[in-house]
This record gives C-alpha cells, structure tokens and sequence, in this order.
C-alpha cells in the first residue's frame, strides 16, 4: 500500500491494533514502555503482540528510565527503533545500540528551542519526532524547513484530521495515527482509521 509519508501508529496497546497496521501497510508501531505514562505496556505483553506480527518497524517509547533499562528492554523485545523523551545526554545514546529518535515537544516551545535540541542530538540521532500543536508553539513554516531538512515524525495535536494537503506540504518523513484501546478484547472499530488511511493515498 502506498502513502503520501510513512506512516506510525502509536501507542499500540493491543495486538488488533498491530494487526491492522501490518495489513496497513503502516511502516511503523510505537509500544510505550514508559511506567508513568498512561499509555505503559507491560513489556511482556508487548513481546506477546510483537511475537504476532511482521511487516512493520517497532518503536519503543521511554520516558526517564536510566540508560541500563533503556537498553536491557529493547534488547530483550527486540524492538527496532527506541525513542526517547528524556534528558539523556546525546552522547551517552550510541551504548544503545538501535536507531534512536529523539523526541522534542512542541507546544509552548519556540522554534530557537527546537533547534537547539536538534543541534544538540543530530550527530547521534537517527530522527526527531516534534509533538505537540502548531496553535501554541512552532507554525507550519517553521515545520515545514525542518521536514526539508532531517528525518522528522510529525505527532502533532489536530482538533481534526489536518488534511492531505497540508501533510502534503510539510512533506514529513512519518506520520503519527493514534493508537487506541480496544472495545473489549478482540473486538475495536477501525471505520476513523480506515477513512483516514484512504485519504493519505
């Protein structure tokens, strides 16, 4: 299936939502495996849901967890991408030993800011991933110079779907879709997705 970007659906909580992207064509899952987020995935039961699929690149989110967890947990799920939203330091990422995006918020944030983080990380990271919402922080502009010039995934906040052509124009390396929970389990409606994934055609 082919897209105008590259596409991620995070945070995959459950294997429907794996499996969906997989048939997708989605290039990218992201499984948060960061404790205070309300997002967390016990890290068995992600390996459970990565045992099921293949065909797309697992991203593995961490918040401030220390850098032996870091590793040991991407190791052990064999994940094959880590993001980090943390303050570790950007030399101290290559122990790692995985691709590595480093992820900037946005909101609130100025675009000065915004390229400091990236000054700072580019020679160890892989791709930055800026989130938030371009109402409060950065414009489409400023997003758009920054897609032209490093691999960016684009988790922005929209009130609604933001339209192909605007992704179009910012042209981002990645895509964030919203992952989701699951009616109950086994059971999830993927009408929304579905609609959106026609229009990124």
């Amino acid at each position: 299936m082919s897209y105008i970007t590259k596409l991620k659906l995070s945070p995959v909580t459950n294997l429907a939502d794996a499996r969906f992207a997989a048939a997708a064509g989605i290039e990218y899952v992201g499984f948060c495996l960061n404790p205070s987020d309300a997002d967390f995935i016990l890290p068995i039961k992600a390996k459970e849901i990565l045992d099921w699929i293949s065909g797309s690149h697992a991203i593995a989110y961490f918040g401030e967890q220390d850098l032996d967890e870091i590793i040991s947990l991407s190791e052990l799920l064999n994940m094959d991408v880590v993001a980090l939203e943390n303050s570790i330091l950007p030399d101290e990422l290559p122990q790692i030993g995985k691709p590595i995006i480093k992820v900037i918020p946005i909101s609130n944030n100025s675009l000065e800011f915004v390229k400091t983080e990236i000054a700072a990380y580019k020679e160890y990271a892989d791709a930055f991933e800026l989130k938030g919402s371009l109402h409060d922080g950065l414009k489409a502009a400023d997003i758009k110079d920054l897609c032209a010039q490093y691999k960016i995934f684009l988790n922005l906040d929209f009130a609604e779907f933001p339209g192909k052509e605007l992704i179009a124009e910012l042209m981002p390396y990645a895509w964030h879709l919203q992952g989701g929970k699951e009616e109950k389990t086994g059971l999830k409606e993927y009408d929304e997705l579905n609609d959106l994934l026609e229009k990124l055609k």
